[in-house]
């Protein structure tokens, strides 16, 4: 879907396919969502810019994503999408920068989108594309900050189940427990991943906008200037969050793995107590099990009650033991 955006009015027209190129004149921002094939010739005629394939778009290397031809600033990120879903992931998305348009590409609707499109609605359409890109890329920083806010209470959640003694059921963390703390400790782990991603794209593109020499019209809006550096401020401090839950993380997988260690020494150890337990009255009873003819025992009357308390005591004595050493 194509959508052409005017300074000062309120949201965005969408372009048909049976739309004339004077239709997308005097746009200040154009917001391509999942192009179809009549859009890119449609953008071209009118405007000369080349769409990017979604194969341009996940190209890894930084010439790819970030360059220049002409006066149109090429710039591709990652953002993280579907955090609210059980498979987030994370898609690129274009920037094409001219001074006369921004143009976005976007094969899916990250919810930063959504919300400066929703602003638009409501207070209008800033007037330069210079505005538009700060403000989609402060709402981007905002959605990123969120996320991670969200990883922060999940792993919070995550260490009191790890160093819990037992579930708020009062019992002890099964192997199903032990199993989901596991996929969590997964799944906190790969949105992070996702994120430093994102962010180490969007620290590039903001080191593409800084240098002076890159946009004249920049040099000119100073508000503009500054809230770029902010934006790269805020991009490089959300990195270090990142890495910082990314260790937090590292740590809990290490204790979840331990504490997996230890159910399993308590469950070893329940046998262990079992067969101390058990083996000396076995030894007993197998004695006295014997088939010999000759066994003086068997002639006395409380022979039955002599071999049940030698079995007794000779379950007894050993746990009794064991237990003062401080080995059960």
């Amino acid at each position: 879907m194509l959508k052409v955006y005017r300074a000062g009015a309120l949201g965005g027209i969408a372009i048909g396919a049976d739309s004339a190129p004077e239709m997308l004149e005097g746009a200040v921002w154009i917001d391509v969502a999942d192009p179809l094939a009549w859009e890119g010739p449609l953008l071209r005629e009118a405007t000369g810019i080349e769409l990017p394939s979604r194969a341009d778009m996940v190209e890894i290397e930084a010439s790819s994503r970030i360059f220049r031809e002409g006066d149109a600033s090429f710039m591709t990120v990652l953002l993280v999408v579907g955090i609210d879903s059980d498979n987030p992931t994370s898609v690129p998305v274009s920037f094409i920068l001219t001074p006369e348009r921004l143009v976005t590409v976007r094969y899916s609707d990250p919810q930063p989108f959504r919300s400066f499109a929703g602003f638009c609605e409501k207070s209008g359409v800033p007037g330069t594309p210079f505005e538009i890109l700060t403000r989609l890329l402060d709402n981007i920083v905002d959605r990123t900050a969120d996320i991670l806010e969200r990883m922060a209470t999940e792993i919070d959640s995550l260490n009191g189940t790890v160093f819990a003694l037992r579930t708020p059921s009062g019992r002890r963390l099964s192997t199903d427990d032990l199993t989901i703390i596991l996929r969590r400790i997964g799944q906190v782990n790969f949105v992070l991943n996702k994120v430093h991603d994102s962010l180490q794209t969007l620290m590039r593109m903001s080191s593409f906008l800084a240098v002076p020499s890159r946009e004249p019209e920049l040099r000119q809006e100073k508000q503009i200037r500054e809230e770029l550096k902010s934006v790269a401020r805020d991009i490089a401090s959300l990195d270090q969050n990142a890495s910082y839950l990314s260790a937090n993380v590292g740590f809990l997988l290490d204790a979840a793995l331990g504490r997996i260690s230890i159910e399993q020494n308590a469950i070893i150890k329940i046998f262990s107590v079992g067969a101390v337990v058990f083996l000396p009255p076995t030894l007993v009873a197998s004695i006295y099990g014997m088939n010999f003819t000759y066994m003086p025992e068997l002639e006395w009357k409380l022979g039955y009650a002599w071999a049940i308390g030698l079995m007794v005591l000779a379950a007894v004595v050993p746990y009794l033991w064991f237990k003062r050493k401080g080995w059960l």
